[in-house]
């Protein structure tokens, strides 16, 4: 799976993130102008809920 797959997919990524799907961790990364690792690290403070993990970084 790529960004573009995602992006370009009618279902849309989902509600979570998935940080042992590189691919999954890459697309949030971007989309949230984070690195990877940042993201494992927010998922691992406040669990894998997009909305969670927006706030917690503040974005």
């Amino acid at each position: 799976m790529t960004v573009a797959s995602v992006l370009s997919s009618n279902t849309g990524p989902a509600p979570v993130i998935d940080t042992k799907d590189d691919s999954a961790a890459s697309y949030w990364a971007s989309r949230l102008k984070v690195s990877p690792e940042e993201i494992a690290h927010a998922v691992s403070k406040v669990g894998p809920s997009v909305a969670a993990v927006r706030r917690y970084l503040g974005k």
